[in-house]
């Protein structure tokens, strides 16, 4: 049995062919058509993955290791971790959680799996050797997993190729597709009388950034939270009673929610400590903290994700925070997709320019383009979605399911 593997930086998704020919997303566990990217090591150091790992490491009350964004890490220079009492690469975390998505396979279809087609972004890293560094590290954990006759394929490709199924006729289509770490970009030739063909000979040009859905989280922050954590404070110098504003790159660092435990070090809580002590905002700084040191990174960006999906129906909405669970610290406030969008100028900038600059390598013109297929969470924010608008046209804009199309156009490749 073939499969198609879109192993994302949150979320990822496995799917088949089924018996009419077209592409079937499988349920790993009843009612769950994705599974969360995440490891969890419980204190009694039983290991799980995907959906479990989640549910188990908030019914422990947050205790354990979860570890999450692994995909993130191949392009990175980070030391080995501790799973399971001994030191640990990531490409063997993710070697181990390609191991329990292709034994959950095997579980609910009762197939042997005999070749497996696996999603990469065209950049995993702006740097090309870090580029080269992740798609090594990532083929070392699919030969690990003893994964059988693998092959990847650009992910806004696969994107295209379950796009193009049904089609009655030819199109250029632009893919972008908004994973949790990257947002990929592809023009190429779709149609019913190219499958089965040499597809790389459709593909135009292809794009990508390492800028998606957990960079807007980290936008989230700065636009709406960093005041509530410590931004804008005053502290009084130790020897001189001199009040000065208080500057620290924490609180860029602390815009990176799921990497807030790579700062818990002892040195800095009692540097924060000291600064909690002579804070014009002590509210703020012990939020802080908090935040950092009793591994509140996850719950904040799950909150942001509720945030996030309402402010895609509603404008504005409300966020909260109870994680802290005390009243004085707890947050509650409004939030408005104008000042986000404001906020992650930035990254609409980086996809305006890497799409012209997709369709300049393509040799077309936005008017070339007779659709655009959107997929991936982030493709669902409106100020996203409208800068599409405003290249191609609101009605040559499409969408299906956000994230299963990747895994899905894999399996047909």
């Amino acid at each position: 049995m073939k499969i198609g593997i879109d192993f994302g930086t949150t979320n990822s998704a496995v799917a088949a062919i089924g018996g009419d020919g077209s592409p079937l997303t499988l349920c790993l566990f009843p009612g769950e058509r994705v599974q969360r990217s995440v490891l969890h090591q419980a204190l009694d150091g039983e290991v799980r993955f995907g959906n479990a790992a989640f549910a188990h490491y908030v019914e422990d009350d947050m205790q354990g290791r979860l570890l999450r964004s692994l995909k993130a890490f191949l392009s990175q220079d980070v030391p080995k971790t501790q799973l399971a009492g001994k030191p640990t690469a990531f490409h063997e975390l993710v070697s181990y959680y390609l191991g329990f998505l292709l034994r959950r396979v095997r579980a609910v279809t009762g197939r042997e799996v005999t070749e497996v087609v696996l999603g990469r972004p065209v950049r995993f890293h702006a740097e090309p050797e870090r580029d080269a560094l992740a798609l090594e590290r990532l083929t070392a954990a699919v030969e690990q997993a003893g994964v059988p006759g693998a092959r990847f394929v650009l992910e806004p490709v696969a994107a295209a190729h379950r796009y193009e199924h049904g089609l009655t006729r030819e199109r250029i289509v632009l893919v972008g597709d908004f994973g949790g770490g990257t947002a990929d970009f592809a023009a190429l030739r779709v149609g019913p009388g190219r499958v089965g063909r040499d597809r790389m000979r459709d593909v135009l040009a292809t794009g990508g950034v390492a800028l998606a859905g957990d960079a807007l989280d980290g936008r989230f922050v700065q636009t709406f939270l960093l005041d509530h954590l410590g931004r804008g404070t005053s502290v009084r110098r130790v020897q001189t009673e001199e009040v000065i504003p208080w500057e620290h790159p924490i609180l860029r660092h602390v815009q990176r929610l799921y990497y807030l435990h790579m700062l818990r070090e002892k040195g800095l809580e009692e540097r924060l400590e000291s600064v909690w002590r002579r804070s014009s905002d002590r509210i703020a700084i012990r939020r802080l903290i908090r935040l950092i040191f009793e591994d509140l990174g996850f719950p904040m960006a799950w909150a942001i994700e509720t945030a996030k999906r309402e402010l895609s129906q509603a404008d504005p909405t409300v966020f909260r925070f109870d994680g802290f669970y005390d009243d004085r610290l707890d947050l509650e406030l409004e939030v408005g997709l104008a000042a986000l969008e404001v906020g992650a100028a930035d990254m609409l900038e980086a996809y305006d320019d890497e799409v012209t600059a997709t369709l300049e390598r393509a040799g077309l013109r936005a008017f070339d383009i007779h659709e655009v297929f959107l997929t991936g969470g982030t493709s669902n924010v409106p100020f996203v979605r409208q800068l599409f608008a405003r290249h191609f046209s609101s009605a040559k804009l499409r969408s299906a399911d956000a994230f299963t199309s990747v895994c899905e156009g894999l399996a047909l490749a």
